[in-house]
């Protein structure tokens, strides 16, 4: 049970949202709003891969953690970096094994965002506006993912919410490193802040942020015969996210970074999955969200894991 509990944390069990919201819109539009076995392929195999990135994270920054955040699992011995690396591998191995049983492009992707994954976590984590793209590019093909597992092609629709996600990330990846700039500087971790500065990184971020919002707003105009009442989740996502970001950028110190986070982590769960409302009643799209929503907050409220 000690274990167990160690592996837990080592996941980041309390963002098992991120993964599942994140493909869900390729999943459900390639399905026409239906909720097949495929579907949920795509969603399990995208929430084991994401597990297996988070442990893989821990396993490169070991070292670090033992100065910053001594208490996780490996910095604190309650694992050894050789009981982390293996079962992640593993997992990284199913997933793409899963993917080719799928189809041949699943499997192809799936290798993919494998690669992406362990290219972030070695390499481009701390390389500044690097690590900035290449996160959050895998998780915007994972709407293209879900398409591919449940049709083999990718909908005309799916495209933007790969572009609007990749983007939202994007945003977001840049504004939650301010919670941790100050001891990111004291041991020379380059984020995309301390690379091009404060100022010129929160605009990066709030143009890509926008530009996210716009994208997903698109098919309201440009697409027939689409659900329209979607665009309540893209406005709710806007209220989560510029709601706390505003003091980011009125203040930008750790203490206004993490409740960005917090903010983007709830905008996330709202407006990722925003187009499978394109598709489906509100009351559907809201039986998918809401749940997912409130599970998050709740864990995130009782376990006080740092994510």
């Amino acid at each position: 049970m000690h274990r167990f509990k160690a592996y837990l944390e080592l996941v980041r069990y309390p963002l098992f949202a991120i993964p599942i919201v994140a493909t869900l819109p390729g999943a459900l539009i390639a399905s026409q709003g239906h909720f097949t076995r495929r579907v949920g392929a795509a969603l399990i195999i995208a929430l084991f891969g994401y597990f297996a990135g988070m442990i893989k994270n821990d396993y490169f920054h070991h070292e670090t953690d033992k100065q910053t955040n001594p208490e996780r699992p490996l910095p604190s011995q309650r694992l050894t970096p050789q009981q982390a690396i293996v079962p992640a591998s593993i997992i990284y191995a199913v997933c793409v094994i899963g993917g080719f049983l799928l189809n041949p492009q699943a499997g192809f992707l799936v290798m993919g965002l494998v690669a992406i994954s362990h290219l972030y976590n070695a390499i481009f984590k701390a390389k500044g506006i690097l690590g900035s793209l290449t996160l959050p590019l895998g998780i915007g093909l994972l709407s293209i993912f879900g398409a591919l597992v449940v049709s083999g092609t990718v909908p005309r629709l799916v495209w933007y919410a790969f572009a609007a996600t990749t983007l939202y990330d994007l945003g977001t990846h840049i504004t939650t490193t301010f919670k941790d700039i100050t001891r990111d500087e004291q041991l020379g971790i380059l984020t995309t802040p301390l690379q091009i500065g404060i100022r010129p990184a929160l605009f990066v971020s709030a143009v890509a942020t926008v530009l996210a919002f716009a994208i997903a707003l698109l098919p309201y105009g440009l697409e027939p015969d689409i659900q329209r009442s979607y665009v309540i989740w893209v406005v709710l996502g806007i209220v989560a996210t510029v709601g706390t970001r505003i003091s980011l950028y009125l203040q930008p110190n750790e203490k206004n970074g993490y409740l960005a986070l917090k903010g983007s982590m709830v905008g996330s769960i709202l407006f990722f999955p925003c187009l499978i409302g394109a598709q489906v009643s509100i009351v559907i799209s809201a039986a998918v969200i809401l749940p997912l929503l409130l599970i998050t907050l709740f864990l995130l409220k009782t376990t006080r894991q740092e994510v």
